[in-house]
């Protein structure tokens, strides 16, 4: 039923290199304009926010957690410990004080992004 979901970024290029990190390869990319990261048949498209409204984010060191949203991504990857490491180099962390979790096949485990956004990393068992 899902086919991908779009993201709004202040830095188009460090949010395209950091969910790149995590798994897929750029099947499209306008410079400036947005990425799409495909993996496994659904994509991610990050649009780079118009400038008017990118001027007005401020993303602190580190981002502050932006979780006060009904969405969350869910992101399948092979090794949540190499992912952890490679997001690290980006700007992501996990989530202060969350802890790897099981639910059905998978191991979870929530990160923030470089812009404050938690998403999810799925491993399966």
């Amino acid at each position: 039923m899902l086919k991908g979901a779009v993201l709004y970024a202040k830095s188009l290029e460090n949010l395209t290199q950091f969910y790149l990190q995590i798994g897929g390869q750029i099947t499209d990319e306008r410079k400036g304009e947005f990425s799409a990261i495909t993996n496994r048949g659904s994509e991610l498209i990050i649009l780079q926010a118009p400038s008017e409204i990118a001027s007005q984010i401020v993303i602190n060191d580190p981002p502050a957690i932006r979780s006060a949203t009904p969405l969350k991504l869910i992101l399948e990857t092979s090794s949540i410990e190499d992912t952890l490491h490679e997001i690290l180099k980006f700007g992501g962390r996990p989530v202060p004080g969350a802890k790897l979790w099981k639910f059905r096949q998978y191991l979870v485990q929530d990160i923030v992004d470089p812009e404050g956004n938690v998403v999810q990393l799925w491993q399966s068992e």
